[in-house]
């Protein structure tokens, strides 16, 4: 194997052909597919981060909502409670107001009978007790007679008490 300085010009010849055809049609799409290849991971990777930073927002957001419904919750029942409350007072002082509105309706009915009682009472007292002067006098007191005897009896019977 003889090395001749030609087949070594020749071979250097087709080497850099090689090389300037590579460099041409091999090199600068593979570079330009691993830029494109590069900006789309770094457009992926900052779409990701962007989705993240929106998420922790809109679960920051909810978060606030949920506490804003807790506490409108809280009043609510705060506020029945309070309602609740008032109207127990408002029954309960409505109920004592009836029962002393009855009572004193129950005295006064109380009073007037027993007023009413005291003067059948002395109507029957003073009947009996002209029918009895009747009997002992012996004669037929008229009308007159009858109502001063009456009147001195109540008159009298009211002195007793």
């Amino acid at each position: 194997m003889d090395i001749h300085p030609d087949t070594i010009i020749f071979a250097m010849i087709n080497f850099c052909i090689l090389v300037v055809g590579l460099k041409v049609f091999l090199y600068k799409p593979v570079c330009n597919m691993l830029d494109s290849r590069r900006e789309e991971v770094i457009n992926n990777l900052n779409s990701a981060e962007e989705a993240k930073l929106e998420a922790q927002k809109l679960k920051d957001e909810y978060a606030a909502q949920i506490q804003n419904a807790r506490a409108e919750a809280q009043d609510i029942i705060n506020q029945a409670a309070k309602i609740g409350e008032q109207t127990k007072v408002d029954i309960v002082t409505e109920a004592r107001e009836e029962a002393a509105r009855l009572t004193a309706r129950a005295q006064e009915e109380i009073a007037r009978e027993k007023s009413e009682a005291l003067a059948e009472i002395r109507n029957e007292i003073a009947e009996m007790a002209v029918l009895a002067a009747e009997k002992v006098v012996g004669k037929t007191i008229d009308a007159k007679d009858h109502e001063n005897m009456v009147n001195n009896f109540v008159k009298e019977v009211g002195e007793a008490k």
